[in-house]
C-alpha cells in the first residue's frame, strides 16, 4: 500500500500524448484549448469612444465648437478637425486623432454648434479607449488547458478566432458491478454509484455510457471488454477489494492493463486501482458511495485533467470553524460543507453514508496525525458541479 502522495506523483508523472481536433469556435463550447490563442489585432484596434457625446478638437479658452458631422458606430470620420470643431460620436465609434469625448449631459446638445456647458469636461484624451490599451496583437490571452466557458469563448470570439484547437476529450466507459445493486429482496440496493458517475462525466462536459455488471467472471469479462474496445477510459465500481468476488484486477490484467498502483492508505477509499493499457486506463473505485465520491475527486478527476492537457483540479485553503483531528494511520479525505467561517466536516456514518456526502460541498484533506483547531487552515476541494447555496437536500448534521 502506497501514500496519496506516491500514487499521485505516479499519476502526474504519466506520459500522455492527447490527440487535437479543429472545430468551429460554436461547436467548442466546454471543450479544452489544446494551443495558446493570440491577439491578431490590438485591442481596441482603434482610439474609440466610451460615451455618446461630441469629439471635440479642443482649442484654448473655447467653450463653443463648430459641429461637423456624426459618427456612428462602425463608421469613421473621413475628414481632419482643426481647433474649435467637432464631431457628434456614438459609444464605440472612432475618436478622431487628437479629440476628447465630451459626454452628451455635459453639453447643450447643439446640432450645428455645440457648447461645454462644463469647463473640466475641457481636457485632452477623455472618454477614449486607447488603440491596444487593452491588450497587444500577438499577446496570448488563453492560454493551452483552459476550458472554452461562455467567458473564455467570448474573449476567443473577440481575438478574431474562428475555429480552435481543442483537446479530444476521453470518452468514459461506465461498469458498476456487484450482485447487490438492483438486485431483488432484502438486501438488494438501488444503484447510485452509476448516475453519480455519469454526472460527474456530463459536469465535466465529457460522454460516458453505463453498463452493470454481475459478480461473475463471464458477465465482468464480457463488460470490460466492451468498455475497453469503446472508451478511453474504464471507470469500474467495487469489485477491487480481496473479497472472493473482487475480480477487476485480474481480470483487467487479462485484457492487458498493467497496474499502476492498487491500495492506497487513505480513508475512503484505500482498494482504489488504477491500471494502463497503452493510451487507455482503467480506474478502479471502490463500491461504497462516499468512497465513489472521494476517489472520483482524488483520482479520476486529476487523470481525466491530465488526458484533457488541462491544470490539476484546485484545491482551496480554508480555516475551519470546528476542529478536526485524524487518529488513523491513512490520510483521511472526508466531507465537509462551507460555513458562515470557513468549513467543518461534515459528521458521518462510514463510507456507505450517501446523505453525509449529500449534505456536503466537498472534501477535507486531514493528514495522518493531524490535530487542527478552530482558525487552523486546511485544504478543501469543492465537488465537481458544486455551486454556492445547492447541497444536498437534507439539513447539514452538526459534527460529532
Amino acid at each position: 500500500m502506497i501514500t496519496y502522495a506516491d500514487a499521485m506523483a505516479q499519476l502526474t508523472s504519466l506520459t500522455l500524448a492527447p490527440a487535437h481536433e479543429r472545430l468551429a469556435l460554436t461547436d467548442a463550447a466546454g471543450r479544452v484549448v489544446a494551443q495558446d490563442i493570440q491577439l491578431q489585432t490590438d485591442q481596441p484596434s482603434f482610439d474609440r469612444a466610451t460615451m455618446d457625446g461630441y469629439a471635440l478638437c479642443l482649442r484654448d479658452g473655447c467653450a463653443t465648437y463648430t459641429v461637423r458631422g456624426t459618427i456612428f458606430a462602425g463608421a469613421h470620420y473621413t475628414g481632419t478637425l482643426v481647433p474649435g470643431e467637432a464631431v457628434r460620436i456614438m459609444t464605440g465609434a472612432p475618436a478622431p486623432k487628437g479629440t476628447t469625448v465630451v459626454p452628451h449631459e455635459l453639453t447643450n446638445r447643439g446640432e450645428t454648434v455645440v457648447t461645454i456647458a462644463d469647463a473640466k469636461a475641457l481636457v485632452p484624451g477623455r472618454n477614449i479607449a486607447w488603440q491596444g490599451e487593452d491588450g497587444r496583437a500577438g499577446a496570448v490571452i488563453i492560454r493551452a488547458g483552459t476550458r472554452l466557458s461562455p467567458l473564455v469563448l467570448s474573449l476567443a470570439a473577440m481575438a478574431g478566432v474562428n475555429e480552435v484547437n481543442v483537446i479530444v476529450a476521453p470518452r468514459l466507459g461506465i461498469v458498476t458491478t456487484g450482485d447487490e445493486v438492483g438486485g431483488a429482496g432484502p438486501a438488494g440496493i438501488n444503484d447510485s454509484n452509476g448516475p453519480f458517475l455519469s454526472g460527474f462525466a456530463h459536469a465535466l462536459g465529457l460522454s460516458a455510457t453505463r453498463t452493470h455488471a454481475s459478480d461473475s467472471d463471464q458477465a465482468l469479462r464480457s463488460a470490460l471488454q466492451q468498455a475497453h474496445q469503446q472508451h478511453d477510459i474504464v471507470v469500474t465500481t467495487g469489485g477491487v477489494s480481496a473479497g472472493a468476488k473482487d475480480l477487476v484486477p485480474a481480470i483487467a490484467a487479462e485484457l492487458g492493463f498493467k497496474t499502476i498502483f492498487h491500495h492506497v492508505a487513505i480513508q475512503p477509499g484505500k482498494p482504489i486501482l488504477l491500471m494502463q493499457n497503452g493510451d487507455k486506463f482503467l480506474i478502479g473505485l471502490p463500491g461504497n458511495p462516499v468512497s465513489v465520491i472521494a476517489t472520483a475527486h482524488l483520482f479520476l478527476l486529476p487523470l481525466i485533467h491530465r488526458l484533457l492537457g488541462a491544470p490539476a483540479p484546485t484545491w482551496l485553503t480554508l480555516p475551519l470553524t470546528v476542529a478536526a483531528a485524524n487518529k488513523s494511520p491513512r490520510q483521511q479525505f472526508m466531507p465537509a460543507r462551507f460555513t458562515a467561517g470557513g468549513v467543518e466536516r461534515t459528521a458521518w456514518n462510514g463510507s456507505g453514508d450517501l446523505i453525509a456526502a449529500a449534505c456536503s460541498d466537498g472534501l477535507i484533506d486531514l493528514p495522518v496525525g493531524c490535530a487542527f483547531a478552530v482558525g487552523d487552515h486546511v485544504r478543501f476541494l469543492p465537488f465537481i458541479g458544486w455551486q454556492p447555496g445547492m447541497t444536498g437536500s437534507l439539513p447539514a448534521r452538526q459534527p460529532h
